[in-house]
């Protein structure tokens, strides 16, 4: 039996040779080692994987940490962690609701002499809930879960009536007020009053975002951008070989659906308190879906003129009546560089080979699993109108009474 690919890459490398030779198929070596650089050579040279957890500054001694998930997606939900803890020492009494937690992966060459600045930072978060746990099968433990730093505006209903103020100023005031650094594109235009009132904090800053044709998120370094993609979100950060994924394993899919595909798209803009709109179809495409007229309605701040808004209607248009493709990798080797909306290379599929925006990047680290991730992604870029954080937890779950007592050095 052929042994894939990626059980030779988590075995030693010292294993290698053997596993060559004794493969009852003897794949041919030249065609292994391009398989190999292709797939991630780094899985040989990149050293051992290691996690850091850092909760209100202080340091949780990686040995202690059993578990660490981070869960990277800028649509439909917060950023999220959840780490598992050796309870040994009641951590659980110090820890508390509202701590920030930062989350750090990465790989070690020397795993007796190590340093955080070995690893890369991925996450920044607040404390949800603590819940500390007694069992015969895992001893004592305590897990700490959280969302990111756009928490608390999902959990605020907006009382500010922003009568007259322009979406970069409303972003500005949600920065001050939650301490965040603002990294903003200033505005004109005034909103409305639809904009901002009967939402939470977040959907009303979402929806200033949609109606300038921005985008808007938390970093891990406590920025609040606000305005349109970078050119950097263009960068492909790696490339990833469909040899020896997928032979004996789910480990990669393909889904080729209709689903999301449009054959028209209007653009709107509200421009000195006037409605600007232009629209495109592709008639072809009407036909083919048997007539039926699939609209996508988004605003761009550019459309001031009903010819500019045509204009990027087509250009839209071009991208969003391509038939949407998405892919799914579970369990590769952890890279911190994947993160939502950056953009993979998918080489040796076939037709489904294609770039591939990353859409959702769940990263995992367990003391005998080691870090890996797994990812979800689409060819088009997902859609920035739909980008409302929602809150993934039970507000009343979680009740542990607040607390001041910060011990000092390591945890």
């Amino acid at each position: 039996m052929l042994i894939p690919l990626i059980q030779l890459v988590r075995q030693p490398l010292s294993r290698l040779p053997e596993l060559i030779i004794y493969s009852p198929r003897k794949m041919l070596l030249d065609s292994l080692l391009e398989a190999l650089f292709r797939f991630n050579w780094r899985c040989f040279v990149m050293g051992e994987p290691r996690c850091i957890v850092e909760v209100d500054g202080q340091i949780v001694m990686p040995e202690d940490i059993n578990e660490s998930d981070v869960d990277n997606t800028l649509y439909m939900a917060a950023d999220t962690f959840n780490v598992t803890i050796t309870n040994d020492d009641l951590k659980s009494d110090w820890f508390r609701k509202k701590q920030q937690v930062k989350v750090y992966y990465g790989y070690v060459d020397n795993p007796a002499k190590w340093y955080l600045s070995d690893l890369t930072h991925v996450h920044t978060g607040m404390i949800d809930g603590v819940q500390p746990k007694w069992g015969r099968q895992n001893g004592k433990i305590v897990e700490i879960i959280g969302r990111d730093y756009s928490a608390p505006m999902i959990d605020t209903q907006n009382s500010y009536a922003f009568t007259n103020w322009v979406s970069s100023d409303i972003a500005n005031y949600f920065a001050e007020k939650y301490n965040l650094k603002p990294i903003i594109t200033p505005t004109s235009t005034p909103v409305t009053s639809d904009v901002y009132q009967s939402k939470q904090e977040w959907e009303a800053l979402q929806t200033c975002a949609a109606r300038e044709g921005f985008v808007c998120y938390v970093t891990k370094d406590l920025e609040l951008y606000f305005g349109p993609r970078q050119e950097s979100d263009d960068n492909i950060v790696d490339t990833l070989s469909v040899i020896g994924l997928g032979l004996s394993t789910d480990d990669m899919s393909f889904d080729d659906s209709g689903v999301g595909v449009y054959n028209k798209v209007t653009v709107l803009h509200y421009y000195k308190k006037q409605l600007i709109q232009g629209s495109a179809q592709n008639d072809q495409l009407i036909s083919s879906m048997g007539g039926q007229i699939v609209e996508k309605v988004m605003t761009d701040s550019k459309a001031t003129t009903p010819a500019i808004a045509n204009q990027l209607a087509a250009n839209f248009l071009h991208e969003y009546s391509r038939q949407a493709i998405t892919c799914t990798f579970n369990n590769l080797p952890g890279n911190p560089l994947y993160i939502a909306e950056k953009k993979i290379q998918v080489v040796d599929a076939g037709r489904f080979s294609s770039p591939y925006y990353i859409e959702e990047a769940k990263h995992t680290y367990g003391k005998q699993s080691g870090y890996t991730v797994s990812i979800s992604g689409t060819n088009i870029r997902p859609d920035d109108a739909d980008q409302y954080k929602q809150d993934l937890y039970n507000k009343d779950k979680y009740d542990v009474t607040s607390g001041s007592y910060v011990p000092k050095g390591t945890i």
